[in-house]
Formats: C-alpha cells, structure tokens, sequence
C-alpha cells in the first residue's frame, strides 16, 4: 500500500508519466539482487485498483522497458486521426479521391459484388493514411537529419555521390509550408537520396496522385497537421500505440479478413512463442541467422511483437546497431496483399533502425488478383509454388502497369519461426472485390494451387496454415498463430486440429475467459485463441501434453501479457490471477478433442469429457434417437409471422424470449404463413414439427429454459423441432425426460460443453450440434429412467426457471436436478458442484470471473 500511494503522488504531482510500485526482500542487497523476487505493479493516471505481479529482476527491467506503450491514448488518437482524415476526403471531388486511390492501387469498395454509395471514399481514406505514415516517419528522422546526411545518392542507379543541399525542411516547416504539397515532396525526394523508398516513394506517389488544387492542398495540410499531433502524443512513435491506431483507421477486415493483431496479444503470442532454447541470446552471428517470417503481416505487429521479445533474450539488440539492422534485414520477412499494411509495416519496423537498408528489408505486397495476361494471383500463398509476384512500390512518375512491373519473389527461405493472424472470412466477402469473371480464376487458381493439398484447409486461415508448415523448418520450426476460437471447437474445424496435431507438438493454447475483450485481433468481436506449435521429432518419443491456458482477464497492455507470458512459463496462470491452466492429454489432441476451451473451469471441462464418454452414465447421440430440423432460418426462409391465421391454420414459437417463455411446457407465439414462392419448401418444413424444440442460439446470461415442450407439434424461428423416434406412448415419455435433462445441469453442461464457440456467451446450435448433443441412452439405462424424469416433468413443467446466472439457488432447477441424479443415479454432490461451476462461468453470467 505504501508503494502505490508513493506511486500515485508522483503522478498526482505530474512528476512522472508512469510510476511503478515495486517491493522486495527486506534482505536484498548488490549480491543477492539479481535472483531476488520482486512483486510490482505499473500505476496510471486512470487510478485503477493495482495488479501485482511477481518475477524477476530481469523480469521487471523488461516491464519497465515496455511501460511506454502504455502511456497515451490511442484510442483517442485513433479517432481523432480517423475524424482528420475523413474530413480530408471531404474536401475532394470524386475524381480526385478516384486518382488517389488509383495512384496506390487501392481497389474501389464495392458490397455484394457492387460499387459501394461511395466508392472511392475509404481507398482515398487509405490513401492518405499513407500520407500520414510518411508525414509521422518524417517528424522521427528529425532527430537524426544531420547525423544522416547522405555519401551517396539513392535516387540513382547506380549511386553517385550526393552533391544536394542537405538537411531537408523539418515535417512541422512543410506542414505549415503555403504550399504544403510541394514543401513534402521536396524533402522527401532529398530524403530518398538516404533510403527509405517504400514509405516516402509511395508517400510521393499519393502527394501526386490529383492535380493541385485548393481544395487537395488543404487536405494534405490537414493530414499532415493530424499526423504531426499524433506523432507528438505518441512517445518515440512506439508501434505499440501506433499499430492500435492504424488498426482502427484502416478497418479492412470486413473486406478481405485482416483482422490485425492487438499489441498485447501480439506480445504474449511472441514471448510464448520465443523461447531461450531457440537461439544463442548471446551470440550475435547466431540471432542473425534465425529466419522469423509473417506471410499475412498486416502492418508489421507480429514481427515488431518478435523483435521486442529478442530484445528481451539479446539486450544486446537495442544498443548494436549492426545487430538491429540484421533483424530488419535478414531474421523478418512479412507479406500481405494490402499497400496501406505493408506500408506501415515497413515504415515501423525501420523506426526500429534508422540506418536500416530499406532496399534489404524483406517487406512485400504479394498480388492478389488477375494480371494483364489473365493469370490469377494468390498472394503470399503462391509461395507454396514459389512463384509470388511481388508489387513494387508505387512512386510519382508514370508506370504501364504495377501488375506488368511486378517481379517473382525469392523461394522462402525454411523458417525458424511463422507467426500469423491469417485471413478469416467468407469466400464471399474475399473475392468481393473481383469482377465475376476474375472471381472465377481465382477460384480455378485456389484449386490448382492447392490440387495436392488437404482440401479442406484450402479455404480462408487454413490455406495460410498449410503455407506455413511449408515454410517452416522441417526439424525445428515454430508456429505461432492466432485463430478463430471455432477453430478449437467447430465440426469444421476438426481436420485443421487433426492436420495441426499430425504435423506439430501443439504446445500452448491460449483462449480468453474475458467477456470484456474475447478476442486478440482488433475490429473483431469472435472468440479467438493463440497457438503455440513446435515441430517434433519422431527420435523424441511420445509427444507431451498441451498446456491449455484460459485467461480470465485478456492482458489490456503489452507489459501485462509479458506478465502473463511468465505466469504460463512458471506454471503460475492461477497463483497470480490471470487465469486457469491445465494439461490436455496429446491423445485427446491427435482426435481432434480441443474441449479444453469450453469453459474457465477446469472442473467443468473434465466432467464434460467424463459425461461424453458415458462415465457418468449411458449415452448416446441425440441424432441416434431423434431427427432433428429444420434450423430456425428455415423457418424463417419459408414464412412470414401473421397476427392473424389462414386456411391451414399453422402456428410457431418464433421467438426465444427469456421475459415470455420461462417455463419447460411453452405456447406457439404467433401464426405463420406460407410464402407464396416457398409454399413446397414450407409444407416439408411443416411435416418436421414436434412438440419437443430445441434452441438455436441463446444469450446466456438471460436464457431461462434450454429446451421446450408444446401441447400441439410446432415449428420454430429460433428453436428446431425434435422428432424422437419410437411409439406414441415412447415418444411422450422421452419427449418429457428430454426436456427435463436438458434443463438439469447435467443437461446444460452436455449443450455448453459442445457448443461452436463463435461467441460463447452467445451460442448457436446447428443442427449437427444438436445431432452429436450427449443424452442418456434410455435403451441402457433402467427402463424406468424415462418414466421417472417424464414424472419429474409433469411436475415441474410449469415451474418457473431463473436464469443461468442464478441457477444455483433456483429450487426449479435444483428440483430438476434431484430427479435427474435420482434417476440416472448421480452424486447429488457432484450435480451440485458442476452447477455451482457454470453458475460462475464468465459467459453465462457475463461477467469476469469472481465480479
């Protein structure tokens, strides 16, 4: 206490930007010091209850390195950037944003396969993002200008001495310039004569991109204003609050799946990732030769993310010049099919080096699309054909064609390590921006490309995993990858885990329990989960288990995830509050079984296993009993609600209203009819109605009952009928002790436990969820277990159920729960705790763990 509160006076007296309270053995001295545990917390001006962390003295200087990231507002600067630079696109025609656009090869923005309301609104957006990269590099060679003065002349080849006036104006002198336009293009051409040509060469390409006039003027001054202001905010032009801010700006991801990493994330996938075992920290001959590459980089997080984190192991890094440029030049390789990534990409990571030789720097756009002579292109992903075709970066004098300049890339040399947020989107969406007729050839190329491939990895992140794998070391490479949380849980997504678990020892899974942030990818909000995956030799023996790490809280700030990234290293996750961790059997792992992610919970996780595997009781698959359909968006394809009936006098639960339907035994809401077009597909529809309904999605924090029983068979719009298979009398009882199982805890653990997990505290149940849902199988139980739970349900049927939140202390569904222990012969202490458990679950109440 007495830390923080000398902590928070030095920020309360403006004295420091960030304090850090620190406490240690009272017997340290220079001796004992460097083995000494010390426990800290980083303090701001927000005053936010302290978070302490324990480690080690070099543990702690790291943290102090990385406090810097955090000072600063960058949501704050990224919105005021964003607002500069949308009132920047006002000032211009549609002829002028068309040319910016097309000077840096930005694609208009199209929706469905047609030109957006504004077309040219977001690519000239982008474009003067690029302006502004340029204007904020600009303002951080300021420093370095005269120390940097040039021997010999870039701009020509081959260089010859330079014989310019020397410095150039300063970023403030231009922007402030009354020809702002010019003032830039006269110093970056000087700065060009240095380096630098992929962030001031395409810089120079947008600045000549429209004819000059009064109204291009004031947009390049405004831009260059709104750079400056945020260069200013952002101490050293740290990628760790810049990243943030481009990634907010650029907001591709709806268009071609870049979803960027946040820094955090990007920070703890690096620290898990890079290990002391992957290299001589010492030796600098030995960090040169390590091969990092990121085929989907985006602009550059994940590799500045791996450069921090060899600082980290190689102090020696930050004050070698010759060692931070082999790093840019040699150890990082990135890709991507976007100029404005790519651009700043290249541009941060040569902030980390301003001697760096940017000729050197192995930062490309990988074309994605269809060239003059018809041939499709797919990016970085023509690697595994050696063939990518690289886009030079675009500059101010008049080219036939980017695509025809274009050069093949080298082969990939075999990597140490791939770390990747690879592109996650619907095939829709990707090839949106092609006309159809280029769509088709680049579909006949995926094909091509991917003949000899697993064909179900040939679409979206798992064509990039596939690429990755070749690109790795065939005896020691590394993979570090962020996915989709479905990817871990879905039916799809089985043989991308199978394919993983084949080729890799899938060391660490990261996934996050926050309902505050269950992602670690920006403008996102699906579940996503980190991947650590080594290469394991077959002379190794048997593969260990999986360290499954589940975050309660997602680290908000690099120099948090470092203390995460400890936590999972030390085996501490739990002891310092981050979260759970356990061991999931490599067997589990090989079958394609993730379900360590399903819950927070450890205990819950291993009683659902236990419930699947029919160690409680009997089961079977609810689609060995039952056929079940249609989904709830059949439903809703082939009727319209009515307030009033028609002829046929048909009637549905169409909505999941946790304020209406509280109780197992449910009432239609509404009349349907059939549309006119789909009156064939609406009458099939019609003869799969059941009185049992099962849910299609539901919000777990409010949901009541998981599963309803009608007095007459129905359909539904967010439930699908459940058709049990048997006699009449059969089916009555089963469709009452379904019913009732399903809204036990024991019932509740087998739905969440299977769920697809795109948001888990929102689930959606297709139909082959529900199929594979674990239920008792009453052909080999006693023959009264159905009888007994069918009692159970006219005796509760009309109870009504609190919400999962408060399931704990509600007697509907402790009563529930006797009947169900009673008759399936359950501890009715073990039904206790598992309820107590999901009670507690941050998706089902919404909140984090212990609020």
């Amino acid at each position: 206490a007495e830390a923080v509160r000398d902590a928070d006076r030095r920020l309360e007296q403006r004295l420091v930007d960030a304090a850090i309270a620190v406490c240690y053995p009272d017997d340290t001295d220079e001796r004992s010091l460097p083995g000494a545990q010390f426990l800290w917390a980083v303090r701001d001006r927000a005053g936010t209850p302290p978070h302490w962390t324990t480690g080690n003295l070099e543990q702690l200087v790291s943290v102090i390195r990385l406090t810097p990231a955090q000072l600063g507002n960058p949501d704050f600067a990224a919105a005021a950037l964003s607002s500069s630079l949308d009132g920047a696109v006002r000032r211009l025609g549609d002829g002028q944003k068309r040319e910016l656009a097309r000077a840096l090869d930005l694609p208009r923005q199209t929706h469905n396969g047609r030109p957006a309301r504004q077309p040219w609104d977001a690519p000239a957006k982008r474009a003067l993002l690029v302006i502004a990269t340029a204007v904020m590099f600009h303002s951080r060679l300021d420093s370095h200008r005269r120390e940097l003065r040039p021997e010999y002349d870039n701009r020509v080849n081959p260089p010859r001495p330079f014989t310019d006036a020397w410095p150039p104006d300063m970023a403030q002198q231009c922007a402030a310039a009354p020809d702002p336009v010019a003032a830039f293009a006269r110093a970056w051409d000087l700065i060009l004569a240095l380096d630098y040509k992929p962030i001031f060469e395409t810089g120079r390409a947008a600045l000549f991109a429209s004819p000059i006039d009064p109204a291009f003027t004031a947009a390049i001054r405004d831009t260059a204003q709104a750079a400056l202001t945020v260069a200013g905010d952002i101490a050293g032009l740290r990628h760790d609050l810049l990243g943030r801010i481009f990634h907010t700006v650029l907001d591709t991801a709806r268009y071609d799946g870049s979803f960027y990493t946040t820094t955090p994330a990007a920070t703890l996938l690096a620290a898990l990732a890079i290990n002391d075992s992957m290299c001589d920290w010492q030796n600098p001959d030995a960090i040169a030769q390590l091969r990092i590459t990121d085929p989907a980089c985006g602009t550059g997080t994940l590799l500045m993310a791996a450069a921090e984190r060899i600082r980290d192991l190689a102090p020696q890094a930050e004050v070698n010049e010759n060692l931070s440029r082999a790093l840019i030049e040699r150890v990082f390789a990135g890709y991507d099919i976007n100029l404005t990534a790519t651009h700043m990409a290249a541009t941060t990571l040569g902030l980390l080096s301003p001697t760096t030789h940017f000729g050197n720097m192995k930062i490309g756009r990988a074309f994605l699309g269809v060239d003059r002579d018809g041939n499709a292109h797919l990016g970085s992903l023509e690697f595994l054909d050696r063939q990518p075709l690289l886009m030079p970066w675009p500059n101010a004098t008049p080219s036939v064609s980017q695509v025809d300049s274009g050069v093949r890339m080298e082969p990939a040399e075999p990597a140490h390590l791939v770390i990747m947020n690879p592109p996650f989107t619907r095939d829709s969406l990707r090839h949106d921006q092609f006309s159809r007729e280029d769509e088709e050839k680049i579909k006949d190329r995926e094909k091509t490309l991917f003949a000899n491939k697993p064909t179900y990895m040939a679409g979206n992140s798992g064509a990039f995993l596939v690429l990755a794998e070749y690109i790795n070391k065939a005896d020691a490479g590394v993979l570090a990858v962020v996915l989709p949380l479905v990817a871990a849980t879905d039916k799809s997504g089985f043989e991308v885990r199978r394919y993983l678990a084949n080729h890799y020892y899938v060391e660490v899974i990261v996934t996050s329990h926050d309902p505050e942030r269950i992602y670690f990818s920006e403008n996102t909000d699906i579940g996503e989960m980190l991947l650590i995956c080594r290469r394991w030799p077959s002379d190794k023996g048997a593969k260990p288990p999986t360290q499954i790490v589940n975050l309660a809280v997602n680290p908000a700030t690099p120099a948090d995830a470092v203390g995460v990234a400890w936590a999972i290293a030390s085996d501490t996750v739990a002891v310092q509050g981050h979260g759970v961790a356990r061991q999931w059997p490599e067997s589990r792992i090989a079958a394609g079984d993730w379900g360590g992610v399903q819950f927070l919970s450890p205990y819950l996780c291993e009683r659902f296993v236990e419930l699947r595997n029919g160690q409680m009781f009997p089961t079977t698959a609810l689609g060995d009993i039952a056929k079940i359909g249609p989904e709830g968006r059949r439903i809703r394809d082939a009727y319209t609600r009515s307030s009033m009936p028609d002829a046929q006098g048909r009637m549905a639960l169409w909505q999941h209203d946790t304020e209406v339907t509280q109780s197992m035994a449910a009432r239609p809401d509404t009349h349907i009819i059939a549309k006119p077009p789909k009156a064939h597909l609406a009458e099939r529809y019609w003869q799969q109605r059941s009185k049992l309904l099962l849910p299609n999605r539901m919000r777990l924090n409010t949901v009541r009952v998981l599963s309803v029983r009608l007095d007459t068979p129905a359909v539904g719009s967010s439930w699908s009928p459940c058709n049990l298979l048997g006699s009449d009398e059969v089916i009555a009882n089963l469709e009452k002790a379904i019913c009732v199982y399903l809204n036990s805890t024991i019932g509740i653990l087998a739905l969440l436990g299977d769920r697809t997990n795109r948001v888990p505290s929102y689930p959606r149940f297709s139909i082959d969820d529900l199929r594979k849902l674990t239920v008792p199988d009453f052909t080999a139980v006693d023959g009264a277990v159905a009888a007994q739970l069918a009692a159970a349900y006219d005796a509760h049927a009309y109870a009504i159920q609190q919400p999962l939140p408060q399931m704990d202390s509600d007697p509907a569904r402790r009563a529930l729960d006797t009947a169900v222990a009673s008759a399936l012969g359950l501890d009715g202490e073990l039904v206790a705790t598992i309820r107590r458990y999901l009670a507690a679950e941050p998706s089902v109440t919404g909140r984090r763990y212990g609020s």
